[in-house]
């Protein structure tokens, strides 16, 4: 049987690393969102039956952290795919050329920082993640797409408040966190089982 040698260089080692470090990375926030979203069930079932204000009383820290968790997650995952992008792009000897190489590291050739919205990093982290490893990957963009946007939105809100409306929060809106979270980890799921064998 020939079996193709794989040669171990400090980018074979840097690439699988950075692998390990996503994971875990994920597997933190996760546990996070877990804990958050068992809280916040054991609020629903305790407040359930008191008004309104009181019910979102109890809610409202567990929502605000679920919808950051969620997101931070996902930024988190995307910039570990830029990551192993460019890795992938040196161990193939391989220039992703000066604009590309920007917006994976997110900083520009002066040492200035270049960034994307979340979304659109989103979508380019696994456009340039799938054409790094010969994978016809395509994100679809349907229902999810538009929660995950809601999820941007209020994200935004809670981060950067402008007025206290911006803090205000719902059950609604942590139902969108977690199918959010869902949706990501389906498409990542799509993404890394696209790649051919190497």
């Amino acid at each position: 049987m020939n079996r193709r040698k794989i040669v171990i260089t400090k980018d074979v080692v840097a690439y699988f690393e950075d692998i390990k470090d996503m994971i875990e990375i994920a597997d933190i926030l996760m546990t996070d969102i877990r804990r958050v979203t068992e809280i916040s069930y054991d609020k629903i079932k305790q407040y359930k039956n008191s008004p309104e204000d009181q019910f979102l009383h109890e809610q409202e820290t567990w929502i605000r952290l679920s919808n950051r968790l969620v997101i931070s997650r996902i930024e988190a995952v995307c910039f570990k795919l830029k990551e192993l992008t460019l890795i992938r792009y040196k161990m193939l000897k391989k220039d992703p050329g000066e604009e590309d190489t920007a917006f994976l590291t997110e900083k520009r050739k002066n040492g200035g920082l270049k960034f994307m919205s979340t979304g659109e990093n989103l979508k380019y982290a696994f456009k340039m993640f799938a054409n790094a490893f010969n994978s016809t990957y395509k994100l679809k963009f349907g229902p999810e797409w538009e929660i995950f946007q809601r999820v941007l939105n209020k994200r935004r809100g809670l981060t950067h408040p402008k007025n206290k409306r911006d803090l205000s929060i719902s059950p609604a809106d942590q139902n969108d966190a977690v199918d959010t979270g869902i949706w990501f980890d389906k498409i990542l799921k799509e993404l890394v089982d696209s790649i051919p064998r190497l």
